[in-house]
């Protein structure tokens, strides 16, 4: 078996800045799984952030990925996730997904990797940390039946809040997005064909606000669309940006709340329900909708990366799940 191989990763060099390099692998691990890369997802708005050097420094040990290099400071190998195939061992042509950033070729430790079901296709599979993501923020916002519910910002994890809770709730809900080409886009995914889409509107009767849009203003609005006890759900994260708010209207008479949710702790009313393995689970059974194969574009060859990413730090572009072809 190879103890080292040759592999090619993309390295953030200075803000808006990144470049493919070569890179050593070895097989130093205890139980090495070697993998060679199909597809890496990325996050648009935490690479963004990431690319422009934003992470406050508070949060650098907190923010490493799983087989990061270097440092929030840059220079700094970074990425979310990767689907590969193995080349070596007993595992030999099987597919596992990873917490890894981009990079060609890959050895990892064998329990950080999980074995994807032959009825996943390599490409859905990217999308397993942002459905977790949305899964969870769904159980932190304690759904049911009765909600009337607004998701402010329609990027990936908005939008897969929408299919979560049409998949698992049978509720649709609302969005309220500044963009009207992202509107547009909107329009073409079945799950939302009976939800109201909106530039901006100024009703204040929705039980339960998702605010994904990462801005102070998305953050207002959402706060603002809360009815009595409403909650927000709050998803951005917004790095070295301060956000300003205006709370001095309804906000504390009407009691509202503002929850912040994050996938690393499972959300608090299902945590003595459920585990990490478990919830990885139920994100599998909702990737076994191939509805969601429309959320993927576009499909970037990893030689064009670096352009790509550089186009994305300056909001040049604005994908809502793009994916990386090795």
């Amino acid at each position: 078996m190879s103890t080292n191989s040759t592999a090619y990763a993309y390295w953030l060099v200075s803000p808006s800045k990144g470049e493919i390099r070569e890179t050593s692998v070895t097989a130093s691990l205890k139980d090495p799984l070697f993998l060679e890369t199909l597809y890496s997802g990325i996050s648009p708005g935490t690479e963004r952030l990431v690319g422009l050097a934003k992470v406050p420094e508070e949060c650098w040990e907190t923010m490493r990925c799983w087989y990061m290099e270097g440092s929030f400071a840059l220079p700094l190998k970074y990425g979310y996730n990767l689907v590969g195939q193995a080349y070596e061992g007993s595992n030999q042509g099987k597919r596992f997904f990873v917490m890894h950033p981009h990079q060609s070729r890959v050895v990892v430790e064998s329990s950080d990797a999980l074995e994807l079901p032959d009825w996943l296709p390599s490409k859905r599979a990217t999308l397993i940390p942002n459905t977790e993501t949305a899964l969870n923020a769904v159980w932190d916002a304690e759904v049911s039946q009765e909600n009337r519910i607004l998701i402010v910002g329609a990027g990936i994890v908005g939008i897969l809040i929408s299919f979560v809770l049409s998949k698992e709730y049978g509720i649709g809900a609302d969005f309220l997005e500044q963009d009207q080409q992202r509107i547009q886009y909107l329009e073409q995914l079945p799950w939302l064909q009976n939800s109201r889409l909106a530039t901006d509107f100024k009703e204040d009767n929705y039980n339960i606000v998702f605010h994904t849009s990462a801005s102070a203003s998305g953050l207002q609005s959402a706060i603002n669309a809360l009815t009595f006890e409403g909650r927000c759900i709050e998803l951005s994260w917004y790095g070295t940006q301060s956000v300003s708010l205006e709370l001095g209207g309804s906000f504390h008479y009407q009691r509202k709340q503002i929850i912040a949710s994050q996938v690393s702790a499972i959300a608090k009313p299902m945590r003595k329900l459920m585990d990490y393995r478990q919830r990885k689970e139920q994100v599998l059974h909702l990737l076994a909708d191939a509805a969601v194969d429309i959320l993927l574009e576009p499909v970037i060859s990893f030689k064009d990366l670096p352009q790509f990413m550089s186009q994305l730090y300056q909001r040049q572009v604005h994908p809502v799940s793009p994916l990386v072809e090795y």
